[in-house]
């Protein structure tokens, strides 16, 4: 059985097509740089079934760079659904307090999801674009969606709540979810298999950095405790073009004085702010790493960017008291040696050490650059968010 598994970031589409239950990948790809103003065109990635190849497109949202997607498929491997796909499956972001497992799309649960679009402003519409296309379009495919919050439904009430009124909470549902727990998930998985170790008797900091949203969690015995991220994926770091942590009297301050709708607000903190507000000419930190040697701006914002996951990370050994494993993940986490070194700096107060050439000299796709002294295992591990998503999925169907 086929799964074409597509994830949406809010600034890529990545997507691999399973031979299940072998778990064996015949495909795999990303959209890059869709619907953001970076220094670079977008473009497609596909390696596969003898193909290695990248095409540059002009794709201004998602589910146009998910029918690029399906034309190049078909184009190059005469790939399709009902040709090559039997199985649609989707990592969605929030849901809210809707759904809490896996779920097939149908008319009614389609009906339910779009409830959920303004949970996750970035992320939610887009994933829902493309599964309201493939269930207009390929209605005879089925398709599943995962939700990325299940791995945080540990945290605590004493760190999931908010200081607001009760019955605001009770009514709206209004508590810290923590996303990209499929990600974490896989991470601490596979580190501790790295490692021959047993997650329940590990505690984890995995820092997934992507291009786009960025999330920090920390992981005790096994169990998620707390995330960087909230009631939307708003919360926390400072990400493309997203703002992270903001006092709330700022947006009242300019609701207020500008005269603005929440519309507008929310367009403002989730679409024009982070990265991109900051640096402007740029809304990857890609983009600002290969300026830091000629730009002084470029170093205040990435400056700006480390600080804020230094506050997290702090806090977060402070609260599991002792850290057996440092995770790396996502494309920053992963390509980015500088982001990894300056962000582990400082960590030398708690006796955890980078070694400077393995920060630099591996490419594989889990090594560790922690030094012999370092009290913690530094990884840095690819995420695979696809491959859990396949197997959710396929678990559905057995």
């Amino acid at each position: 059985m086929n799964i074409l598994v597509l994830n949406c970031g809010s600034s890529s589409l990545k997507f691999k097509l399973y031979s299940m239950p072998g778990e064996k990948v015949i495909l795999g790809g990303e959209a890059q740089r869709v619907g953001v103003k970076t220094n670079k065109v977008s473009e497609i990635l596909i390696k596969g079934d003898g193909l290695d190849f990248s095409v540059e497109r002009e794709l201004k949202n998602h589910t146009q760079a998910f029918q690029e997607v399906l034309v190049l498929l078909k184009e190059q491997l005469n790939i399709s659904p009902h040709n090559g796909i039997e199985i649609f499956g989707h990592r969605y972001v929030h849901p809210g307090p809707f759904f809490d497992k896996t779920t097939r799309i149908t008319e009614a649960s389609l009906k339910v999801l779009k409830k959920t679009l303004s949970l996750a402003p970035l992320h939610n519409p887009i994933i829902y674009d493309i599964v309201e296309y493939c269930y207009t379009h390929y209605a005879d495919t089925e398709q599943y969606v995962v939700f990325d919050t299940s791995f945080h439904s540990t945290i605590p009430d004493s760190l999931s709540s908010y200081g607001i009124p009760y019955e605001i909470t009770q009514k709206y549902g209004c508590r810290k979810y923590g996303f990209h727990g499929i990600s974490h998930q896989y991470v601490m998985e596979e580190a501790c298999q790295y490692r021959n170790r047993l997650p329940e008797n590990q505690n984890i900091i995995s820092l997934h950095l992507g291009t786009g949203g960025a999330s920090i969690c920390a992981i005790k015995k096994g169990k998620s405790l707390n995330s960087t991220m909230g009631y939307t994926p708003l919360e926390g770091l400072i990400m493309n073009t997203r703002s992270g942590d903001l006092d709330a009297g700022v947006l009242l301050s300019v609701m207020y004085q500008e005269n603005l709708t929440p519309e507008q607000i929310e367009t403002i903190l989730n679409k024009k702010s982070g990265i991109l507000a900051l640096y402007q000419k740029s809304a990857d930190l890609r983009d600002i790493i290969k300026s830091l040697d000629h730009e002084k701006e470029a170093n205040e914002v990435f400056q700006l960017y480390i600080s804020r996951i230094h506050k997290y990370l702090g806090y977060y050994l402070f609260l599991l008291q002792s850290v057996d494993m440092l995770i790396f993940t996502d494309t920053i986490g992963c390509e980015e040696p500088l982001a990894r070194e300056r962000i582990c700096q400082p960590l030398s107060a708690f006796g955890i050490y980078v070694d400077p050439e393995k920060n630099v000299s591996s490419k594989q796709r889990i090594f560790g650059i922690s030094n012999n002294q370092s009290r913690a295992d530094i990884l840095v591990v690819q995420t695979d968010e696809e491959k859990m998503i396949a197997k959710e999925v396929f678990r559905q169907l057995c």
